[in-house]
């Protein structure tokens, strides 16, 4: 109990909206709020008689906080501790004043809110100002008019009472946010209606006012409306105002007209001569059932609509294509932009119209129809896509690809964007049974029948590759471009070359195929498609010599497949794209990723019955290099880049959407082929090594050295005796692998320049080293050369930012051990030895690649150093590749090393078997082949 008998409670009215309480003694002494706050608060409920209201500091002084409406429960009944004196400041005996006044008129409820776009306000009722004499509002309270405080005070407490009402609020929240316009809701509310909505106030009436709709009768065309009173105690019995009601009803009749007349200031339409309208027109019905309905029975106006509205509001009118039975998908290469032959079904509710009848109504701009005895709702906005989707259709046709689209990607949010290419999304196709069986192969590619390798390919094709195959000539026969995505050494060119056979044996096309690959493996493709299809006649389109106009188109009359190059599809534009060609295949498909490079877009012209990419990454870096290959094989499939970009590229790439990756997966997986290694079905397939051979061509320098060295030595051998000449020649083949490897090496250069564009062998070098890194896989790479090893090792350092340590005769023990120690541990990912120093002794099965730079001609030197990562340890499948250059010395031995091995398996162990030929022999060997 306090000791002194008199508090002084001083108010202030903070920057929040809040009354900041705090007390003193008759002497001005601070009271803390623990003394003070139970004797104020005896009985006030709605702070739990002070145990809800907790200390806080305002400016300096220890006090509590009460919201507005805290504030006027407080003051409207002086309920406080009478043992105590209490006194108030300024503000205080104003809150004693005006608080029960304001309580009183915002419980009694007979004030309205006034609605507005961001919320309600309310107006303080006439009967809060009458209260007081006009003095009152004009004394000034904490720097404040009283009239103006008393506005503000009203509007908080209101909410807040509303919001301690707890449902009361609720609705009236959703009652301003709803379809009721601000300005429509002030027009509908009275002062007795609100109180009635509210709950506050309840009617005497024993009916409730409401609307019936009735559709029109079979010969007429008008929608009856009329107010009817529904019993509150059995809503199922009906009476129309206007006509017999129970007589116990008829003095509350009054009260429905007052409600009908709120009806119409809500909704002027419904008026007709000073009454509310009998009958409605098609489109007033309409109005009414989609509008107005709903707005009344928001404001809990009881509505009567016929039993068949809840079932088709909702209802939407829907497109359908159903395919013709005639149509077929093989083997007409019907491709993405064939146009189908299709029937138009429209349906809605279960009940269907056909093209003419959906025509025959729309064209009266008709709302509500009746067809075959049930009523359809032919929205507005519906119809006006639907006619757009029926004229485009007509004007352009039914692609395949839109059937594509639903099909394969059925999940993809469709747009209301009628520029979107994808507008034959919206339509759901029909499909017949050919192209059903079309889209099931397409999405479970193992029900692709396989088809048996040609009985002319000289090969045996793995049963991976021969799927791989069986796939391209599937997508061949739909129409759809291919990207053959297989890793590196699993057999991408077989693959294609079987294909080749097999599509002019079965089609025997009229035009050839072309095959666009990098200057460095242009020689690799003439000599596998030698090897392994001499039946096809081969053409090449390259060198300063190549044929042009009339010349070409002999050329390309007599053959089957027609070999170019990256550059010269941008050069010779005009040339290749004169010809329509069998088929188009890009090796190496990433040299066209960059969208907007002459080369791309000159590549992406070219017409082809069938379009076909070979990579091993598709994608290096972004999804803008997918969309350039997919331009090419599968040309408008993924839209364009723009399109692309909105759609797949920002959603995946900045914001990383799964549903995006998965719709894009679904979209491209039907077209793009990919097997690793790794895969179970390839790993059971593959030999534990694979020896490949990779063909490169000389560059121009190099060509003029190699004939200038071989012309100078061919004339001194003539002069020379039997042993000089043999030293001569060993000088001379010595010199000839040092220029077939790079001409700085041959010519002794101190600090050579532009290594790699002097060179195809170190372009080919540095494209095999990226795939190898790309996959997170080791290789070895061996040369008989220091001078070549510190030529590699400079380059791929610098190109990589990687270690590339060269193992050689003049590393330690000590140093060797460690290195060989660090990359069977993974810290480098390339490893150089010199053939002589690395070629033998070393456990490095780290490696699963091993490159051959240049050759040894011996194969026994060759397999030594290859054993240095296949042999015992090594669970990897290993790759080796053997660099030769063509139309050279090199290539000319390798064909007489495995000529001989292939006859009598006899292995040769030196090079000095080459200085016994005779001076033809010797000239014939070394003689450059352009």
């Amino acid at each position: 109990m306090l000791k002194t008998r008199a508090i002084t409670i001083h108010i202030e009215w903070t920057e929040n909206n809040q009354f900041f309480l705090w007390a003193t003694t008759d002497v001005d002494v601070p009271v803390p709020p623990a003394r003070w706050v139970k004797q104020l608060f005896l009985s006030h409920e709605e702070s739990f008689y002070g145990s809800l209201l907790q200390d806080v500091s305002y400016k300096g002084t220890n006090g509590i906080l009460l919201s507005v409406w805290q504030w006027v429960t407080l003051f409207k009944s002086e309920q406080f501790n009478r043992f105590i004196r209490w006194e108030w400041d300024e503000l205080g005996d104003f809150s004693l004043a005006i608080a029960p006044t304001i309580y009183e008129a915002i419980t009694d409820g007979t004030f309205l809110p006034e609605f507005k776009e961001d919320g309600m306000s309310f107006r303080v009722p006439d009967s809060v100002w009458e209260e007081f004499n006009p003095e009152f509002w004009e004394d000034s309270v904490i720097h404040m008019s009283n009239r103006k405080l008393v506005t503000s005070l009203f509007h908080i407490c209101a909410e807040q009472a509303f919001e301690e009402a707890g449902g009361m609020f609720t609705r009236v929240s959703r009652l301003a946010g709803g379809k009721l316009t601000p300005e429509e809701l002030n027009r509908y509310f009275d002062a007795s209606r609100w109180r009635q909505w509210l709950g506050t106030e309840e009617s005497a009436a024993p009916f409730t006012a409401g609307l019936r709709l009735t559709e029109p009768a079979e010969d007429s065309s008008e929608w009856s409306l009329e107010t009817v009173l529904i019993n509150r105690k059995n809503t199922e019995k009906v009476y129309p105002l206007n006509g017999k009601v129970p007589k116990s009803w008829v003095p509350y009749l009054a009260e429905a007209e007052e409600e009908q007349a709120r009806w119409l200031r809500l909704f002027h339409w419904l008026e007709e001569a000073g009454s509310l309208r009998s009958s409605l027109s098609e489109e007033m019905a309409f109005l009414f059932l989609t509008e107005a309905s709903e707005k009344f029975m928001q404001l809990g106006v009881p509505i009567l609509l016929p039993s068949w509205w809840e079932s088709i509001r909702n209802a939407s009118l829907s497109l359908s294509a159903k395919v013709s039975s005639t149509a077929t998908v093989r083997p007409s290469f019907v491709g993405l932009q064939a146009i189908l032959d299709f029937n138009w079904r429209l349906s809605m509710n279960g009940v269907d119209l056909s093209e003419e009848e959906f025509m025959e109504l729309t064209a009266n701009s008709r709302r509500l129809v009746k067809v075959n005895g049930e009523w359809i709702q032919l929205d507005p906005e519906m119809v006006r896509k639907i006619q757009g989707l029926m004229k485009k259709a007509k004007k352009e046709g039914l692609r395949l690809q839109d059937l594509l689209e639903q099909e394969l990607v059925p999940e993809e949010e469709l747009t209301d964007d009628w520029t979107d290419p994808r507008l034959f999304a919206h339509i759901q196709i029909e499909l017949n049974r050919s192209f059903k069986k079309m889209i099931d192969q397409l999405k479970n590619v193992s029900s692709i029948p396989l088809v048996p390798a040609p009985a002319d390919l000289h090969a045996d094709l793995r049963p991976y590759q021969q799927f791989g195959m069986s796939w391209l000539l599937f997508l061949r026969s739909c129409g759809f471009g291919a990207v053959l995505a297989d890793d590196m050494g699993l057999g991408k060119t077989i693959q294609l070359i079987s294909y080749l056979l097999h599509v002019k044996k079965q089609e025997q096309p009229k035009t050839p195929s072309l095959i666009i690959c990098p200057t460095s493996v242009l020689g690799n493709w003439q000599k596998e498609l030698e090897r392994f299809a001499p039946g096809l006649q081969v053409a090449l389109h390259y060198g300063s010599s190549r044929k042009q106009g009339e010349d070409f188109e002999q050329m390309a009359k007599e053959a089957d497949v027609i070999l170019t190059t990256y550059g010269l599809s941008h050069l010779d534009f005009e040339t290749l794209a004169a010809v329509e060609w069998s088929t188009v295949a890009l090796d190496e498909a990433q040299n066209i990723k960059n969208a907007q490079t002459k080369q791309s877009r000159a590549i992406r012209k070219l017409t082809g019955r069938h379009h076909i990419a070979l990579t091993g990454t598709p994608m290096e870096n972004r999804l803008s290099e997918l969309w350039a290959i997919f331009d090419f094989t599968n040309h408008g499939y993924l839209n364009s880049l723009s399109h692309f970009q909105k759609h797949y590229i920002v959603p995946i790439e900045k914001d990383g959407m799964k549903v995006k990756i998965e719709q894009l997966q679904a979209k491209i997986r039907p077209f793009l082929l990919r097997r690793t290694k790794k895969d179970p079905e390839v790993e059971l397939n593959l030999p534990d090594k694979l020896e490949q051979k990779e063909y490169c061509p000389l560059t121009t320098e190099q060509a003029v050295l190699y004939e200038q060295l071989v012309n100078e030595t061919m004339e001194e051998i003539g002069k020379l005796a039997a042993f000089e000449r043999r030293g001569l020649i060993l000088q001379m083949l010595n010199k000839i692998k040092q220029l077939c490897n790079h001409p700085a090496l041959y010519l002794k250069e101190q600090e050579p320049l532009h290594i790699v564009e002097r060179s195809e062998k170190m372009n080919k070098l540095m494209e095999l080293i990226e795939n190898i890194i790309e996959r997170k896989e080791a290789c070895l790479i061996f040369t008989q050369y220091i001078g070549m090893g510190e030529m590699m090792k400079q380059e791929l350092e610098q190109r990589f930012s990687i270690p590339v340590p060269f193992l050689n005769g003049s590393t330690s023990k000590d140093q060797r051990d460690r290195l060989v120690a660090q990359f069977q541990e993974g810290h480098f990912p390339v490893f150089l030895l010199s053939l002589k120093a690395g070629g033998t002794g070393l456990n490095l099965t780290a490696a699963n690649h091993v490159i051959h730079f240049d050759r040894w001609w011996n194969p026994a030197v060759e397999n030594q150093a290859t054993d240095r990562a296949y042999r015992i340890g090594q669970n990897r499948f290993v790759h080796v590749h053997k660099m030769i250059t063509t139309g050279t010395l090199e290539e000319k031995i390798d064909f007489m090393l495995e000529k001989k091995q292939a006859l009598n398996d006899e292995i040769i162990s030196s090079d000095q078997w080459l200085t016994e030929l005779d001076d033809d022999e010797l000239k014939k060997l070394l003689q450059l082949e352009h």
